[in-house]
C-alpha cells in the first residue's frame, strides 16, 4: 500500500485519505509560493520586478482559487488515490521487480507521455467552451506572481494532472519516481510562475516562455518542454518576443 511505504500511515478510509491529501496539497502550496512570492516579490523586488506593485486583493483572488482548486481536485482525483493506495495500480516499490534498465525506460515513457497528455489537454482547454468555462480563471493574471502557481478551477486542476496519476495505471512505474515528479509538478507551478528564469534552454519550457502563454494565450502550451509546441507550431520563442520577465 501506498501508506506503508511512504511511512506516514496514511488511514484507508476516504474521507481520512481527504484530510490528509488535502493538508498535504495546501501546505505545499503555502510552503512553496509564498517562500517565492517572499524572495522575488518582496525582499528581491527592486532586483527581480522593481516596477511590480502589490496588489492585496489580486493576491487574495489567487489563494482563494488556489485553495478551492486544491479541495476540488482532490475530491476528483480520489477514486485514482484510493485505488493507488490500496494496491490496484501498477506502481511497484522495489527496483529489483523490475530492473534498473526498466526504471530508466519507464521514465522516459512517463515523461512523454505525460508531455504529450498534457498539452493536448491545455491546449483543448484554451477552446472555446472549455475556456470560457474553466480555464479563463486561471488567466485573470497576466503578469503572475507565485501565488498564481495553483489558482485553476478545480476540474482544470484536476484534467491537468490527471496524466501523472493516470500513467501508474497503464504501465508498471517506481512509487518513489511517481512521488518525486508528482512533488515536482508543484515546484514547477511555482518556477514558471514567478517571472524570474533559472534556465533559457530552448528544449525547456521555462518561465519566460510560460510568461508569454499568459500574455498570448495561444503558444506554449507544454508542461516541461517545448516539443509539442513546436511540432505543432505553437512555440514562441521569448528572445524573439523580448517580454519583460525578469532573469534570475
Amino acid at each position: 500500500m501506498l501508506a506503508s511505504h511512504l511511512g506516514l500511515h496514511v488511514p484507508a478510509d476516504p474521507w481520512s485519505q481527504f484530510l490528509f491529501l488535502t493538508g498535504a496539497g495546501l501546505t505545499m502550496y503555502f510552503a512553496l509560493s509564498g517562500l517565492s512570492y517572499l524572495v522575488f516579490f518582496v525582499w528581491g523586488r527592486r532586483r527581480f520586478h522593481p516596477d511590480y506593485v502589490p496588489d492585496r486583493r489580486a493576491n487574495r483572488r489567487a489563494i482563494v482559487l488556489a485553495v478551492a482548486g486544491t479541495v476540488g481536485n482532490v475530491v476528483l482525483m480520489m477514486p485514482l488515490h484510493w485505488l493507488i493506495a490500496h494496491g490496484h495500480s501498477r506502481i511497484y516499490w522495489d527496483v529489483s521487480a523490475h530492473g534498473w534498465a526498466w526504471l530508466a525506460a519507464s521514465f522516459v515513457l512517463y515523461l512523454a507521455f505525460t508531455e504529450t497528455c498534457i498539452y493536448w489537454i491545455h491546449r483543448g482547454l484554451h477552446a472555446g467552451g472549455p475556456y470560457r468555462r474553466l480555464h479563463y480563471r486561471h488567466h485573470e493574471w497576466e503578469d503572475t506572481t507565485s501565488w498564481v502557481s495553483m489558482a485553476f478551477h478545480p476540474v482544470d486542476s484536476f484534467l491537468q494532472a490527471l496524466p501523472h496519476h493516470a500513467i501508474g495505471f497503464l504501465i508498471p512505474i517506481d512509487g518513489w519516481m511517481y512521488l518525486s515528479m508528482v512533488s515536482f509538478v508543484s515546484v514547477w507551478a511555482v518556477m514558471i510562475h514567478d517571472r524570474v528564469s533559472f534556465i533559457r534552454w530552448g528544449a525547456i519550457n521555462y518561465t519566460d516562455h510560460h510568461t508569454l502563454h499568459h500574455r498570448h494565450y495561444t503558444c506554449n502550451y507544454g508542461q516541461f518542454f517545448t516539443w509539442w509546441d513546436r511540432v505543432m507550431r505553437t512555440y514562441r520563442a521569448p528572445a524573439a518576443a523580448s517580454p519583460s520577465a525578469h532573469r534570475r
